[in-house]
């Protein structure tokens, strides 16, 4: 027999590999974004604002003390009004 058919190399399925080896083959770290335009429809929208993460014209919404003060007064009112509702419901169909 010739040398090379004497020697055997071990065959090791990817099943048999442990937990921090599986792992090693996959990127580390965010993926870069593109920069510029991605498609014909993005083109022409400037390159150096690629990176804000809102639109130029966005602003966060900005609640008022009254604002949520009316909703939280509405929302006790519905509350109050449904519990005489269904007081009332009772007196008049007592056997439901």
């Amino acid at each position: 027999m010739t040398p090379a058919l004497e020697t055997q190399v071990p065959v090791v399925s990817s099943s048999s590999k442990s937990a921090p080896e599986m792992f090693k083959d996959k990127p580390k770290g965010p993926q870069k974004k593109q920069r510029g335009a991605k498609n014909h429809q993005d083109k022409g929208k400037g390159k150096a604002n690629w990176h804000r993460a809102y639109p130029q014209g966005y602003r966060s919404p900005k609640l008022e003390p009254s604002a949520v003060e009316s909703v939280f007064n509405m929302s006790r009112t519905l509350i109050e009004f449904t519990v005489k509702e269904q007081e009332r419901m009772n007196r008049t169909f007592p056997g439901k």
